[in-house]
């Protein structure tokens, strides 16, 4: 992976970002501890943007990873339950990984509303997590037929995959693409 100068930026955790410090709790990371409700109060206002097409989604990211030499492109999964499609240990093999984990993941909504950027080998539409909790709260459900994963070969560390996965959902957000759970992608850096 080469960082060009002017993506260097997405790498970053947005000023607006609560930040998680085991010494500093900021409340607002998660739902069940943050009384102001901040993090609902920004889906609500991602909700009230216009939605963008998955397709123009896909088309970003790929070139994101692209201008970042990541040698790797979005793979839409629709169906009719696409947790039953994903077999980690498949797509471990298929595209050549280090880690079953080594996967960012993007969920939607039925309404076509991205959900979340996130990584790792746990894709699920749970409503208890705080991605869930979240759709719920600007009154969303997951579509369970569809999400988009990005293998991510070769890379070094679970460090460098959630690099890319911040790298992603800023790059997202910076090109004014709607995400319900606005800062998933940056609480675990």
């Amino acid at each position: 992976m080469i960082i060009p100068e002017g993506l260097k930026k997405y790498k970053e955790i947005p000023v607006d970002c609560p930040k998680y410090d085991k010494s500093n709790p900021d409340y607002r990371c998660s739902l069940d501890y943050d009384k102001s409700n901040y993090r609902k109060r920004k889906a609500a206002e991602e909700a009230k943007k216009e939605k963008i097409c998955i397709f123009k989604i896909i088309d970003l990211v790929n070139l994101f990873l692209q201008e970042i030499n990541v040698n790797s492109k979005c793979v839409f999964i629709d169906g009719l339950d696409v947790l039953m499609a994903v077999n980690y240990e498949h797509i471990k093999r298929q595209y050549g990984l280090n880690n079953q984990s080594d996967i960012v993941w993007m969920r939607f909504t039925t309404d076509g509303y991205l959900g979340v950027v996130a990584s790792s080998n746990d894709i699920n539409f749970e409503y208890t997590t705080n991605s869930g909790k979240l759709i719920k709260s600007v009154d969303k459900e997951w579509d369970k037929n569809v999400i988009i994963i990005v293998p991510l070969p070769n890379i070094k560390s679970r460090q460098e995959r959630l690099m890319i996965e911040n790298m992603i959902g800023n790059y997202l957000r910076d090109k004014n693409i709607p995400i319900i759970d606005l800062y998933s992608h940056n609480l675990g850096k």
